[in-house]
């Protein structure tokens, strides 16, 4: 009998199935690979000061840290780099804009995040930046695919992971354990992204998914070695002159497919931010996990104490994963108390 199966090797279970090995856990983690999952196509971003209101990350000064010491950790361990110190230019719009940026400059606990309070004006012949911007400390991405790619091997290497669409159906929940197609397991957790709308498990729990989608563009001559986050966020993939465009929120959908819809939609936020001219190479779509509250879902259904569920990381999922993945081993193993926001107790 092994320890725990995760279900899901996206951004959470890859986080959930590394603390738990180390912590000498036997795990297996069974997952059909999708290109096009929310993991998959994400922006990689981390963003410390988000929002129209210029707000702090929830729990950044916690969660950044953490982040960051554990990819490059992975880097080390895989010999690859993936992870990297981002400089991003928000993009003001009003007089407003400027005024509520001039406010969080005047803020100790936003100093740590913020280059300096002179505005940083870009060429208008490439951005349309009237009312300036403002340049952002702290933020990083994370070449997500490169990642999971990287961390799937490592499974397969290791021989703990099985490659299937998982059914849950053929999933057994006894007293002391969970069985699944002859494999015994003292539990099981499922981070499914997405797929756990369907889960039968956790129909209590209020996922309010999104579909999410961007572009992938062509500028010739901007700005290579910068994140512009305007009412768009077009960001450099390091392929020479191509650029990430996103992303659309949309709550009302029919498919995981990408739209003309959303293509629009892109398109007309990004007039107001780019002057440029720019060629389209690819649309992708993906459905996020988005909670109501934008607070994890984390914890065990109160009837099957052996199923547990570790989602709902929405568009923070790169910075959140790793220390509630940290946390979450330390509740399974030690008891240590979730932190309560994120318990899925909240809604029961």
């Amino acid at each position: 009998m092994i320890d725990y199966i995760i279900v899901g090797q996206g951004i959470a279970g890859s986080m959930l199935s590394w603390f738990l090995l180390k912590q000498k856990q036997q795990i297996l983690v069974i997952d059909d690979f999708n290109p096009s999952s929310a993991s998959n196509i994400a922006s990689g971003i981390s963003n410390p000061i988000t929002g129209r209101k210029f707000v702090k990350t929830w729990l950044a000064d916690e969660l950044f840290p953490f982040a960051q010491n554990t990819y490059q950790q992975f880097e080390q361990l895989f010999g690859e780099q993936f992870f990297h110190s981002v400089s991003i230019i928000k993009l003001l719009d009003s007089v407003k804009a400027q005024n509520d940026w001039s406010a969080r400059c005047a803020s100790p606990e936003y100093h740590p995040y913020l280059t300096n309070d002179k505005l940083v004006y870009l060429d208008p012949q490439k951005v349309k930046n009237d009312f300036g911007g403002f340049e952002i400390s702290g933020a990083t991405r994370l070449e997500v695919s490169k990642f999971l790619s990287c961390y799937r091997n490592y499974l397969k290497e290791n021989k703990l992971l099985f490659e299937e669409n998982f059914s849950v159906d053929a999933l057994k929940t006894e007293d002391s354990h969970v069985t699944y197609k002859g494999i015994a397991s003292r539990k099981i957790v499922f981070c499914e992204g997405a797929s756990a709308i369907q889960n039968p498990y956790f129909k209590f729990l209020p996922f309010q998914l999104a579909k999410g989608e961007c572009l992938i563009l062509n500028i010739e001559d901007f700005y290579p070695d910068k994140i512009l986050n305007g009412e768009v966020l077009i960001m450099p993939t390091g392929i020479k002159n191509e650029y990430y465009i996103g992303a659309t929120h949309q709550w009302n959908f029919d498919d995981d497919n990408p739209s003309e819809i959303g293509k629009n939609e892109l398109l007309g936020n990004l007039s107001t931010v780019l002057s440029a001219p720019y060629q389209i190479k690819n649309q992708l779509a993906a459905i996020r996990p988005t909670v109501k509250d934008r607070r994890p879902f984390i914890g065990f259904n109160p009837e099957f104490k052996n199923v547990g569920i570790f989602n709902g990381m929405g568009t923070k999922g790169i910075s959140l994963a790793p220390y509630f993945a940290e946390q979450f081993v330390q509740h399974l193993i030690d008891g240590k108390p979730l932190t309560k926001e994120v318990d899925i107790r909240r809604f029961l």
